[in-house]
């Protein structure tokens, strides 16, 4: 049995906008089945789930609030509350963040304080996000650091992301820098996107490459997104996921990526005022190279401020 895992990220809107979007999945049978509602008031985005006895629980909760603003620095909270089957709260994240606004990008701070089992908050995590223009290009580095096994922070991740605009859309690249067992940084990842504009259609290819047996990095993921939007306000998108198979058959060393599944979202107007995402998901069937009927996964209502997107 293939199980989908669905996320709905809501943005944080002003104190007077409320949202709500309510998701349903359908089971291998066509059933359909209450997924849960994300729903954002007051600055406050509560992400809801039916426990066992059929009451309605918190999953999550995430408040987000400016403490200060000076200048160019701007300092915000944001603390993302973890609840149990029970509805109580299990863990807290507080995430401080101090951003300032430079002359060609911006630079952020960050510490995320994390409560343990007795509720105590610690500091487990500092990241930091410098932005800047080099040229037509927009390059950020990313760089986070973790506690060790002796109790100091050290660098656990690095990033640099590269985004420039092309005639007909744009191009992106990333390089990810994990830490090695000598104690340098040795390349984990590295992705490159094309994105291209024609009409009401964008097609975006990323392609992530990952060492293989010998370190050296090889194709081993790839997505095709191709979005349409109407005149209308509504919006249709076909996601193709290229990736390692586990259907049985061999394959030559070296070989691309498969095709694992294609993912239909389809995003329009419903009654109210309401926006109504269908997502429907291909896999491949007993047969190479061919792909099952669409089978829908589930149905996104989404009323307020965040039915305004395209």
């Amino acid at each position: 049995m293939r199980t989908s895992l669905l996320f709905i990220i809501v943005g944080l809107v002003s104190a007077v906008a409320q949202n709500a979007a309510t998701t349903y999945t359908t089971d291998i049978n066509g059933n359909r089945i209450d997924g849960g509602t994300t729903t954002t008031a007051d600055g406050v985005v509560t992400d809801l789930r039916q426990s066992i006895n059929g009451r309605e629980v918190p999953l999550e909760q995430v408040e987000q609030k400016v403490l200060s603003k000076s200048g160019n620095t701007t300092v915000t909270e944001r603390i993302t509350r973890h609840y149990g089957t029970g509805g109580q709260v299990v863990s807290t994240d507080r995430v401080v963040m101090e951003e300032t606004k430079t002359a060609g990008g911006s630079s952020v701070r960050s510490t995320t304080y994390r409560s343990d089992i007795s509720g105590n908050m610690a500091e487990a995590e500092r990241k930091t996000v410098d932005t800047r223009k080099v040229g037509a290009a927009t390059v950020t580095d990313t760089a986070v650091e973790k506690k060790d096994l002796n109790g100091s922070f050290s660098i656990a991740e690095k990033r640099t992301a590269t985004s420039e605009p092309t005639s007909d859309g744009k191009r992106e690249s990333e390089t990810v820098m994990l830490p090695s067992t000598n104690g340098g940084l040795y390349e984990a990842q590295r992705s490159a996107t094309t994105e291209t504009k024609s009409g009401n259609q964008v097609v975006s290819n990323t392609a992530v490459y990952e060492p293989g047996i010998r370190g050296e990095l090889a194709l081993t993921r790839q997505s095709v997104v191709k979005t349409i939007a109407k005149p209308d306000g509504s919006s249709s998108q076909e996601i193709e996921t290229y990736g390692r198979t586990s259907d049985g058959h061999a394959r030559e060393a070296g070989a691309p990526p498969s095709l694992t599944e294609k993912r239909i979202i389809e995003r329009q107007k419903g009654p109210g005022g309401a926006i109504v995402e269908t997502q429907s998901v291909q896999v491949p069937s007993v047969n190479p190279g061919t792909l099952d009927a669409p089978r829908k996964v589930s149905e996104t209502i989404c009323r307020g401020e965040c039915g305004k997107k395209n």
